[in-house]
């Protein structure tokens, strides 16, 4: 019988940092693997820009502000190797700029998954840590301080160190549904 192949739908991966870079290849790559494997969505990290700090997909020094954000994303946007791909953010949400990013990522036709509020606010969630919510904070700059710290204390390493098997301890006590719920935009690239 013959099965009527689908087109691959291409996207470059574009991380704040190795956090969520090691986040998002565990999530696709080993705790929903299959659901991945037998789409037809295919993610590259494959943006270097080195003058401005990308490299593998990395923003690496992260995103704070609207500014910053635009330090990156304008040079991809204009770099004809990239021209007219398909983007997918993956970005810690614990900046003020957050909705004039995603409202940037969106308006252009790309993707933006925020990690709420950050990857170690939320490993520490679901690892049932109990972490405070940036509102117990005077502002983000003191919560993004907090969370690391707190990371830190708990899991006696720090969120860029996580390997796979890290990620098994805290994945495992966690339903899937819930995983998907705070991977919003991750997991419905799978129905496209």
């Amino acid at each position: 019988m013959n099965t009527k192949k689908s087109f691959k739908i291409y996207y470059l991966l574009l991380v704040e940092g190795t956090t969520e870079f090691n986040l998002f290849a565990y999530l696709t790559k080993n705790k929903f693997r299959n659901d991945f494997e037998k789409s037809n969505i295919k993610f590259s990290d494959k943006v270097t820009i080195t003058d401005i700090g990308i490299s593998r997909g990395k923003l690496n020094g992260g995103v704070s502000n609207l500014s910053s954000f635009k330090g990156k994303y304008n040079p991809i946007k204009k770099d004809r190797r990239y021209k007219g791909e398909k983007l997918f953010f993956v970005i810690d949400k614990d900046f003020d700029d957050s909705s004039q990013v995603e409202a940037l990522i969106k308006g252009d036709g790309n993707i933006v998954q925020f990690v709420e509020y950050n990857s170690e606010h939320l490993l520490l969630r679901f690892g049932n840590k109990n972490p405070k919510n940036p509102s117990d904070f005077n502002n983000m700059v003191e919560f993004k301080t907090y969370c690391k710290t707190e990371f830190q204390k708990h899991f006696n390493k720090r969120a860029s160190d996580f390997k796979d098997s890290d990620f098994d301890l805290i994945f495992c006590n966690i339903e899937d549904i819930e995983i998907r719920k705070s991977f919003s935009e991750l997991f419905s690239t799978l129905s496209s």
